[in-house]
């Protein structure tokens, strides 16, 4: 179809352009006197067409001027003062009011709207000083697939930068190359590098150990261990373990291997061995030694290593040691007996603990000295059955056999035990002291020491009073006193301990028993010193 052709934009029907079609609402407000230019239009008539005609050939712009001058002139006639608002002056004349002017004088928008509140038109009134904010509700009519996009392309942004950031992390933490220090010089090697490679690419050349024979043969060279070394100090013990960014490495030649054995435990039982001298003779225990005998599969050798050193059954003699402490132990032998009771009172008086080594076939004629005895926390141990009668002479137990010495020991600790409800000390005193050769063996199954003594009082001679006192009074610190509280009248003995007991307590000495005497040393390393001196010689 061919173009139709538009029609001008200043034809006739452009409403611009044709006054007919572009009325205006007639104003309700005060003005000025019509001008003489729209007296003809005061009876209220519209200008005509023909008012606002122009000379003929003028363009559009202006008959658009001409139309437009005429509606003035044809408004300003037309217009109607408002009953409300007065007229205005000024110097030139009076103002027509404006539009809006009942706005302005009646409180701006709220005023208005109170004045207009009849008419359903009108929108509500704000609360004067909080002005409605123009596009306050802008937010709904925002398109909400923006936010939506936005947001999945903040997410995802987050998650590349989160990703670029641990890849750059994983890379600088492990960089597919980098130097490590091996042997003092630094290589460059790539990610998952182990000390093995660094060995087979020739970096370091170790030489390898040897597979040798149980007792040191070389069998076969270079059989061992390929290589050996550190990792930042940490020895090498995985050869297939990557090295890191920065480790340093020290490559060192492989170590021997010696040859799969079959092995054979043989247990050394523990000797005999008396060591020192002193009035305290104490059991050490020995332990069985173990010895590994090793028969090589590959050369069929034997050899034998100690594993564990044999340690001998020690009986140990010493004296007591207890540095700076003034302490001394009573003992007394041979009872209990008719006077023992009188004796356990002295004791009681000066606060003073003993150690008493009864025979165990008078015990049974004492039951109420033997509870005295328990009750007030002295020692009580076994001085023999019946000292050593018999065979043994009544003082040489050397003398018995073995059955005898043994039943000796165990008939006294269970009348001990039998009198006084109580474990009987396994401590003993042989009669007469006499304690040697095979009897200290026999016994230490059922003794833990042999008590000798270092002041005898000889109290059992009954020298008199003084001499006893005398004796006492002479102790050193970690000194056994040998009395006697049985075999025959004790009366000496007992005056004597009323005069040296508060003697030796004025010295600052305290009266221990044997146990706490024993207490103060350590035995074993007495033993060890006086066998490292032994062996010396």
């Amino acid at each position: 179809m061919p173009d139709q052709p538009m029609p001008a934009s200043g034809g006739a029907n452009n409403p611009r352009n044709n006054p007919r079609n572009h009325r205006k609402p007639v104003r309700r407000h005060d003005g000025a006197a019509p001008s003489a230019a729209g007296a003809a239009a005061a009876g209220g008539v519209p200008p005509t067409p023909d008012a606002a005609r122009v000379a003929p050939g003028q363009d559009a712009a202006a008959q658009e001027a001409a139309a437009r001058a005429a509606y003035e002139q044809y408004a300003a006639a037309t217009a109607q003062p408002h009953p409300a608002a007065p007229a205005q002056t000024h110097p030139s004349g009076p103002v027509p009011p404006q539009y809006g002017s009942r706005y302005q004088q009646q409180g701006g928008y709220a005023g208005y709207a109170q004045s207009a509140a009849g008419n359903p038109r009108v929108m509500p009134a704000h609360k004067v000083g909080a002005p409605a904010a123009p596009y306050a509700d802008f937010d709904r009519y925002k398109k909400k697939g923006n936010k939506k996009k936005a947001g999945i392309i903040s997410l995802v942004l987050v998650a590349l930068l989160l990703v670029g950031g641990g890849v750059g992390a994983y890379l600088y933490l492990n960089p597919p190359t980098f130097n490590v220090t091996v042997n003092g010089m630094t290589r460059t090697v790539n990610q998952g590098t182990t000390t093995a490679d660094i060995v087979a690419d020739g970096v370091v050349s170790p030489k390898a150990g040897n597979l040798v024979a149980v007792d040191g043969e070389v069998l076969e060279e270079g059989s061992g261990t390929p290589f050996g070394g550190t990792v930042n100090g940490n020895e090498i013990t995985d050869t297939n373990m990557a090295l890191h960014k920065g480790d340093t490495v020290q490559i060192v030649d492989g170590s021997d291997i010696t040859e799969d054995y079959d092995t054979e435990t043989v247990e050394t039982a523990p000797g005999q061995a008396e060591l020192g001298q002193g009035a305290i003779h104490v059991y050490i225990p020995g332990e069985a030694g173990q010895t590994e005998k090793r028969t090589g599969k590959v050369s069929g050798k034997t050899v034998e290593e100690v594993v564990k050193p044999v340690q001998n059954n020690v009986y140990l003699q010493y004296d007591a040691n207890p540095g700076d402490e003034k302490v001394v132990a009573l003992t007394f032998d041979d009872g209990p007996w008719a006077t023992t009771s009188e004796l356990l009172d002295v004791l009681k008086e000066y606060d003073v603990k003993a150690t008493f080594f009864t025979i165990g076939e008078q015990i049974a004629d004492q039951p109420n000295t033997m509870k005295q005895m328990a009750e007030a926390g002295h020692q009580i141990a076994t001085h023999s059955w019946d000292h050593a009668a018999g065979s043994g002479r009544g003082v040489d137990m050397t003398r018995m056999s073995t059955e005898e010495q043994i039943a000796e020991v165990q008939k006294g600790q269970q009348a001990i035990t039998d009198a006084t409800g109580q474990e009987a000390s396994k401590v003993f005193r042989s009669p007469g002291g006499n304690y040697h050769d095979e009897i200290i063996w026999t016994l230490q199954p059922y003794v833990t020491a042999e008590i000798g003594w270092n002041v005898d009082t000889e109290d059992w001679r009954r020298p008199g009073v003084d001499a006893i006192v005398q004796r006492i009074e002479s102790v050193k610190s970690g000194d056994i006193v040998l009395m006697h509280d049985g075999g025959g009248p004790r009366t000496q003995t007992i005056e004597a301990l009323k005069i040296a007991l508060p003697y030796l307590k004025e010295q600052g000495f305290k009266f221990v028993t044997i146990d706490e005497l024993m207490a103060y040393d350590d035995v074993k390393a007495i033993a060890q010193s006086l066998e490292e001196g032994q062996q010396a010689q």
